[in-house]
């Protein structure tokens, strides 16, 4: 009696498990037929991003090793329904009362911290070296290196007690030696350590505010020994009250928490320095530097300069005969209005996006100084920099 009844259990649970693995069939290949009939993004709005698209299949990429790490990100940005599964998880980590949600700490006074990256010190090895490359190509002209501090480093004080995170400053001394002399290292993180009490970084979202960015144009025009007493004095307008960044998107934490945006705006808007942006891939000219359509949507940070582009280009009636070219991350949109009246042209490349020569636009622009502008955590993981740097 008990020899059946043991044989009918071990049957039953051969039976759940051909059923289990049936179910997970037909669901595999339900999502391969969902996946395929919905076609791959460009974009994640939950998450403000780039999605990866399908990478070309080469010889040279399969040897390296590179294609499959680029197919696996392409696999997983691509799935059907991603941002709904990144949403559910973030919920379910809330609800079992866990402080970090993909990548992001909930700490105090409403504040979402992204953690700091571990650096990819391949890549950035080979960033750095293109980067000296470059430099030596153009060793006539002044390059300067600005990495912009994450809020997890400046705001510690506001992670919570048990958030252990990547040591960024060590990271930053290790970049700045590496790179040497020959870059011009603009210290921000003293002027932003020194405000830390003031609203340098968004509650909701990874960038820094206005005035984080102002504070971080004031070691910079050090730097570059601009002639700010030509300029007139700046004020901060607020030009919305209900911006909710992407930290909260994909973190699922302060969803209800709005904050405002502001630019800044000179006293005396009959001397302001004009400018005219090009988006030369969309062959679109504007005469401002805020897109304020981008009020309406979820990124209202795309304000500024209308988001990312492969390229733009700025003209300006600056009485200035300098060209400045500017390679950078999105944390250089909210500073770059700061530096209209000091250049007769600034030309705005985001490797991420942008495939075309860069020895084209040195030449072609007569670029008379170039600026790298990151945050901590793209740079250290950029994959992009070194590609657009060599013409790869």
């Amino acid at each position: 009696m008990r020899q059946s009844r043991k044989k009918w259990e071990r049957r039953r649970e051969v039976h759940r498990n051909k059923l289990a693995a049936v179910i997970f069939v037909i669901m595999m290949i339900a999502f391969c037929v969902v996946n395929l009939a919905t076609g791959d993004r460009e974009f994640s709005a939950t998450e403000n991003r780039a999605l990866e698209q399908r990478p070309e299949l080469t010889i040279s990429g399969i040897e390296s090793g590179r294609w499959m790490e680029q197919y696996e990100s392409y696999v997983s940005d691509q799935f059907a329904g991603r941002d709904f599964w990144v949403m559910l998880k973030s919920r379910v980590d809330l609800l079992a009362g866990k402080r970090k949600a993909n990548g992001e700490f909930k700490g105090k006074d409403h504040y979402l911290l992204e953690d700091i990256a571990k650096p990819d010190e391949d890549q950035m090895k080979e960033n750095l070296s293109a980067m000296k490359m470059f430099q030596k190509q153009y060793k006539d002209i002044p390059m300067y290196m600005m990495l912009v501090p994450n809020a997890a480093n400046i705001e510690s004080d506001k992670l919570p007690g048990y958030a252990v995170t990547e040591n960024q400053e060590k990271q930053f001394k290790a970049i700045h030696s590496t790179l040497g002399s020959v870059y011009t290292w603009v210290d921000v993180s003293d002027i932003l350590k020194k405000h830390r009490s003031e609203e340098i970084y968004y509650h909701t979202d990874h960038h820094w505010t206005t005035l984080g960015a102002y504070y971080g144009y004031q070691a910079l025009s050090k730097s570059m020994k601009l002639d700010t007493s030509k300029t007139s004095d700046m004020k901060p307008y607020a030009v919305t009250n209900a911006f909710n960044g992407t930290l909260a998107s994909t973190s699922g934490y302060e969803t209800g928490y709005d904050e405002p945006i502001y630019i800044y705006a000179p006293d005396n808007l009959k001397n302001a320095t004009e400018a005219v942006v090009n988006n030369v891939n969309e062959k679109k000219k504007t005469a401002t530097l805020y897109d304020t359509s981008k009020l309406k949507g979820k990124d209202k940070y795309a304000l500024f300069l209308g988001g990312n582009y492969p390229i733009l280009d700025i003209k300006t009636t600056a009485d200035s005969t300098d060209r400045l070219l500017i390679i950078k991350d999105s944390y250089a949109n909210s500073l770059i209005p700061f530096l209209i009246p000091y250049y007769r042209e600034i030309v705005v490349v985001d490797p991420r996006y942008y495939y075309d020569d860069i020895e084209k636009v040195m030449k072609k622009d007569n670029i008379t100084s170039v600026l790298f502008l990151y945050n901590g955590n793209t740079f250290v993981k950029d994959n992009s920099i070194s590609g657009v740097l060599r013409n790869d």
